[in-house]
């Protein structure tokens, strides 16, 4: 679980000059915290916004955000901590045959780490992080067998071994859990924050993992990955029992309170929209729906990013951006809410891709460009970004490209398959 932020929430646009001004005001610098008085101010507004998201008030949410935007001035939307970029740009197109082959050999390298053969009995115990650890290469091995057909029958047999593994984790409740392993020794801040609740509510430790969050919002984020997980599972090999324990996940979902978090929303979103589109279940596509208008969409501001410090941050514009994709991935061509979502999406990518261009690569958004090529159509600063991003990844102390790459890969099926 991550760490809940003083300042997440709900926003709405009520200016272009406030979602430009803390990247222009020369006098804030990205990472760089507020007065004490000026945090004070945005706390008082935070509490009536929390107020209002628990009770779904969207009207009242954005009420809070107006004010917490203004107590917060060139602050908002200042990321709370510096992005570092890798250059060069280049914008020439990149070889995906390249990518292929480096993907398959980091599966090839990687397959002894994946928790269900290094932990095979799951002891919470004995975890590092979060059951995102499996849900990360289920989901990449499952999307790589779809677009890699000559190594789909070994890629499937992986896949089974993680989802199994990933379901007999699952709560009795449909939720996914949280171990308390050595991972969470409080040497940082989110061990800080969970050693805390484990003190305060030792009843919401069963077994050795935290079986629920009460109002905090974090164990979405895990579950969420592992829902979306288990999806692909299922659309790889149309086994009942991934799609009975995603659906399961999905109704734990619907139930989780809006919190301050707005990327733990967000994967609550994502799954649930995911959902909808495999089951077909009016109720899925519903509370995404709910979920993105009160929760995530109304803090965008209007240059593309989120206003709060957290969400500000490249990794966390990432999460809302994908997830919402998915969002709008599962509207049908006449919803109501299909012209706001492809609105707030295009300025969001459109803000990463310029911050791409104009500075390097960020070590993120590969998978939100390429996702974006698929499902909102051929755009040429998410294509330019995208390939700068390919080009840079790996190289001169940038990260590689990660998991992000089978968002390559599926772009470049989709694109062959036109052909």
């Amino acid at each position: 679980m991550k760490t809940r932020r003083i300042f997440v929430l709900v926003a709405i646009p009520i200016a272009t000059v406030l979602g430009l001004r803390a990247l222009a005001d020369p006098e804030v610098k990205p990472g760089e915290k507020p007065s004490g008085k000026i945090a004070a101010r945005a706390r008082a507004a935070m509490e009536d916004g929390a107020r209002a998201l628990a009770a779904r008030d969207a009207p009242a949410v954005r009420a809070a955000v107006a004010k917490a935007i203004e107590a917060l001035g060139p602050w908002a939307g200042n990321p709370e901590t510096a992005t570092r970029y890798f250059p060069p740009v280049d914008r020439t197109p990149f070889d995906v045959a390249k990518a292929r082959e480096w993907w398959l050999g980091e599966i090839a390298r990687g397959m002894r780490g994946v928790p269900w053969r290094k932990n095979p009995g799951g002891d919470p115990r004995k975890m590092q992080a979060g059951l995102r650890e499996a849900a990360w290469p289920i989901w990449g091995l499952a999307r790589t067998a779809l677009v890699v057909p000559e190594r789909r029958e070994e890629l499937t047999r992986l896949v089974r071994e993680g989802a199994d593994w990933l379901v007999a984790r699952q709560h009795a409740g449909g939720g996914f859990p949280f171990p308390v392993g050595p991972g969470l020794k409080p040497r940082e801040k989110v061990g800080f924050i969970v050693q805390r609740m484990i003190a305060q509510h030792p009843e919401l430790v069963v077994d050795g993992w935290i079986t629920d969050d009460r109002d905090d919002g974090g164990l979405q984020f895990d579950h969420g990955l592992c829902g979306g997980a288990l999806l692909s599972a299922w659309e790889l090999t149309r086994e009942d029992r991934y799609l009975a324990s995603a659906k399961r996940a999905g109704d734990w979902a619907i139930g989780r309170p809006l919190v301050t978090n707005w990327n733990y929303n967000a994967f609550s979103v994502g799954l649930l929209a995911r959902l909808h589109r495999a089951t077909g279940e009016a109720k899925y596509l519903e509370a995404a729906v709910e979920k993105a208008e009160v929760g995530v969409l109304p803090g965008q501001m209007p240059a593309g990013r989120w206003f709060d410090a957290h969400n500000a941050s490249a990794v966390y514009h990432n999460i809302l951006l994908r997830d919402l994709t998915e969002l709008f991935a599962a509207l049908p061509a006449d919803h109501r809410l299909r012209a706001t979502l492809r609105d707030a999406l295009g300025r969001g990518l459109d803000q990463a891709a310029g911050e791409t261009l104009a500075k390097g690569f960020t070590g993120t958004w590969i998978d939100n460009f390429a996702r974006a090529l698929v499902v909102l159509g051929e755009h040429a600063q998410w294509r330019d970004a995208l390939n700068a991003s390919l080009h840079a990844a790996g190289k001169n102390g940038a990260p590689n490209a990660g998991f992000a790459i089978v968002s390559v890969l599926e772009l470049d099926a989709v694109a062959s398959a036109k052909k």
